[in-house]
């Protein structure tokens, strides 16, 4: 608890979070936000019209301001660009990723990065501000994340939902140039705004994306009244009717958040390879990596899959357990049995656009009923497969390197992605800009070559 006489935490966190635009950022953290940006940004350019993404236009795509927005060429106010560009960015399942719980708030990118760019954009900042402002919103929500209790989780609450809006909102207003006790308000405020279940991620409907979308979109709200001179309570995270003991029930951890660190938190999350839930991707990388060809339905008798029950590559994710039928999109990218016998079948599972068209697929779903999960305590994945001629495969590499990749095979992916919607050559130059965004380049000489190529592709498909 805080005394009278005390800063509160998240004072104390601020003033620690302010001193790393002026010089604290390691290289090494401004390479993981070209890449995280990177990843972002192509992802986005690639699939701004699933569902979710159209849903989010037709809601809030009628403000005018200085803030893109990927989909359309309209330029939005910031909180409805950020609102829209995180439904966008979530909407994939292609985002970054935390180790699962509290921990860098599950997938930062999707509310940290939209927040950063409508803001940036905004204010007409240049790219070094926009890269800072993201290490700044990371390293918040991972600080308070490894401080939060995890009875926080146990009880539910979504992590994504519960976390999000402190990251957005130290982006924000470390954009807006706020100093340690602004900062600290946006953050008091943020934890208003915490929330979040995972029924809609069990069932696989849209508002599992929104939960980013507000994230995103309050970070900038939060930003905004701490910048107008909001008054905010002192112990706002550990009081006794804040944010740890109203969600979790239980104290935070000081120590933990505001403990000196080998690295930043931007340097430690992950980043998705293939368009599902987190813990299936090393049983993806087993069978994308290990099969010489893919298999025909009919030649698999059974397939048995030994995973931990929780943890990064767990079970006990909503939806990850699931069997058919699987409703929507959502619940086949969650599904262990699904995104696993599309795999098997050789069909693209990097492609979020696939699980839209075939969630229902009879090959697939009928596959589903033969894959068998078996839970255990720890220890690596396997896949072991049964072929109707009595003869086995068995995939048990260790892909625990799958969620990182270096900066050179996020560009490769990012032309890969991108080159889909705008062709190769127009990825080559947006990923280009990206990676000397830091050289002097203002943001929105990044969005408006990103809209240009849009645009033309539009044009061209018409």
């Amino acid at each position: 608890m805080t005394s009278e006489t005390e800063d509160g935490w998240s004072l104390q966190l601020s003033q620690k979070l302010c001193k790393l635009p002026m010089g604290r950022i390691s290289p090494q953290a401004m390479e993981a936000a070209r890449l995280r940006l990177l990843h972002a940004v192509g992802v986005s350019i690639a699939h701004s019209d699933l569902p979710a993404a159209a849903t989010a236009w037709k809601a809030l795509g009628f403000s005018r301001g200085e803030s893109f927005a990927f989909g359309r060429n309209l330029r939005l106010g910031a909180e409805d660009a950020a609102f829209i560009n995180a439904t966008i960015g979530h909407g994939s399942l292609l985002e970054d990723c935390g180790p699962g719980g509290l921990r860098e708030g599950s997938h930062p990118g999707t509310f940290v990065i939209p927040a950063a760019l409508a803001v940036a954009e905004e204010l007409d900042a240049d790219g070094a501000a926009l890269l800072a402002a993201m290490v700044v919103g990371y390293e918040a929500v991972s600080r308070i994340g490894f401080a939060g209790p995890p009875e926080i989780v146990q009880r539910r609450f979504r992590p994504l939902g519960v976390m999000g809006a402190f990251g957005s909102a130290a982006a924000s207003a470390t954009l807006m140039g706020a100093g340690p006790e602004q900062v600290a308000a946006a953050l008091a405020i943020a934890a208003n705004l915490a929330g979040g279940t995972t029924q809609g991620i069990f069932e696989g409907t849209m508002d599992a994306y929104f939960e980013a979308a507000f994230a995103a979109r309050n970070g900038v709200v939060a930003a905004r009244l701490a910048m107008a001179g909001a008054a905010c309570p002192r112990a706002a995270l550990e009081g006794e009717f804040g944010f740890f003991q109203t969600y979790g029930g239980a104290a935070g951890k000081l120590g933990e958040m505001l403990a000196d660190r080998p690295s930043f938190g931007i340097e430690t999350v992950g980043t998705k390879r293939f368009a599902a839930c987190l813990q299936n991707q090393q049983t993806l990388a087993l069978i994308a990596d290990g099969l010489k060809q893919p298999l025909k339905a009919e030649d698999i008798a059974r397939v048995t899959i030994t995973r931990p029950a929780v943890g990064t590559n767990g079970l006990n994710s909503p939806g990850v357990s699931r069997s058919a039928p699987f409703a929507n999109m959502l619940s086949a990218q969650m599904s262990a049995r699904f995104t696993a016998a599309s795999a098997l079948l050789g069909h693209p599972i990097d492609d979020p656009e696939f699980f839209d068209r075939h969630h229902a697929d009879t090959a697939i779903v009928e596959l589903t009923r033969r894959i068998d999960l078996v839970p255990m305590d720890e220890g690596p994945v396997s896949v072991r497969i049964f072929l109707t001629d009595g003869s086995e495969i068995v995939l048990d590499d260790d892909k625990s390197a799958v969620l990182f990749p270096n900066l050179a095979d996020v560009a490769r992916r990012f032309v890969l992605r991108a080159g889909m919607r705008v062709g190769q050559q127009a990825g080559a130059d947006v990923r280009d800009i990206i990676l000397s965004l830091d050289g002097g380049k203002k943001v929105r000489a990044m969005t408006c070559t990103i809209a240009a190529y849009l645009d033309t592709a539009r044009r061209g498909a018409a």
